[in-house]
């Protein structure tokens, strides 16, 4: 394997590590665990276990996100004025504060420290199927908690989301999750945003916009590739980039082989592309499809100066071509499904 070829897989597997992190804390009881759970659509984070209780954080993997259920604090044993420091807290992306009933001082205080340091934070006021004030609508309780949040942090900029994280009856998370997209440090949010159920239209187009970065970045190895001196070597890099590359879209658009088999409406020649592109063999089968122009490039690097350019040229369209069509199969197939989850909840 040459240099360049070990630095393409180098930062292909550095892409594909970088976790983005969320952060959740907030008071015993406010449903931290169940709510990881409904924003990752089944049951990532063991509900019930009590967390302020331990010394660890619990840390619950979900695609190319880490949520992070922090211990409770305001204790002995964890004071909320050194809680930034115990846990190293700086170095996560996003946080979410979690309550269900009052806000605590704790609370408030972590959230005064965590903006003091540049860190996005989002309210999250849980269990909404439990608000309840005699004499008040839903609208009214939830305008009286937001005055309430106001006046504990003494100030009005601030992002609150009201959700029910029950299974049965969930409430609030495309609200919660649109506030997490715009909150998200912007060099985490395409990141963010590829992992990320999508549960409206507008979130299913983001996550396109998305892929079509990711693509790009992808289309840019394929071009540092198309200089590889050793032929042969740079063929394997392409499949290579391409498998990752069609990885990373299905699992984006949460796309399996049962999926696929079960769509309705999407063409036979997206079904067949989609389920290519799912084993390194099948891949090879595409690049056929694009015609010889893969193969071709590797002689094109025969002359010097001009043919490595125009091989690096020619393997950022190809892989820009192939990463294009794979986006589309597969949006075809998850707009499908979506659609059909709006419509069955309508009809609830």
């Amino acid at each position: 394997m040459t240099s360049d070829g070990n630095a393409i897989r180098e930062k292909l597997k550095k892409l594909d590590e970088e976790n983005v992190s969320i952060v959740l804390f907030g008071q015993p009881g406010s449903g931290k665990s169940s709510l990881i759970n409904a924003i990752c659509g089944y049951q990532a984070a063991p509900v019930g276990v009590e967390t302020d209780t331990t010394r660890e954080p619990l840390l619950v993997d979900h695609g190319d996100a880490t949520f992070i259920d922090l211990p409770g604090y305001g204790t002995q044993t964890f004071p909320w004025k050194d809680f930034l420091e115990q846990f190293h807290l700086l170095v996560y992306d996003l946080f979410l504060c979690v309550f269900s009933d009052k806000l605590h001082q704790g609370d408030t205080e972590l959230f005064r420290q965590l903006t003091a340091h540049g860190k996005p934070c989002i309210f999250v006021r849980n269990k909404t199927d439990l608000i309840y004030e005699e004499g008040m609508s839903l609208e009214e309780s939830e305008e009286a908690i937001r005055n309430d949040v106001a006046a504990q942090l003494g100030r009005e900029d601030f992002t609150l989301v009201f959700v029910c994280s029950r299974q049965d009856a969930p409430a609030g998370l495309a609200e919660l999750n649109d506030a997490i997209m715009a909150k998200m440090p912007a060099a985490r949010r395409e990141k963010y945003i590829l992992t990320a159920e999508a549960r409206t239209r507008e979130q299913l187009d983001a996550k396109r916009e998305a892929a079509r970065s990711y693509v790009r970045r992808s289309c840019a190895y394929a071009a540092y590739n198309g200089v590889n001196p050793i032929i042969g070597v740079d063929a394997a890099v392409d499949l290579l980039i391409l498998y990752q590359m069609y990885g990373c879209i299905r699992e984006a658009f949460g796309i399996t082989p049962e999926v696929v088999h079960s769509s309705r409406k999407v063409s036979l020649g997206h079904k067949a592309m989609i389920l290519g592109g799912m084993s390194k063999e099948g891949i090879k089968v595409i690049i056929k499809t694009l015609g010889r122009k893969f193969a071709a490039r590797s002689f094109l690097k025969a002359v010097p100066v001009v043919g490595q350019a125009a091989s690096a040229f020619l393997g950022y369209q190809l892989v820009r071509q192939a990463g294009q069509a794979y986006i589309d199969a597969c949006y075809d197939l998850a707009r499908e499904r979506l659609l059909e989850e709006l419509d069955a909840q309508r009809e609830k």
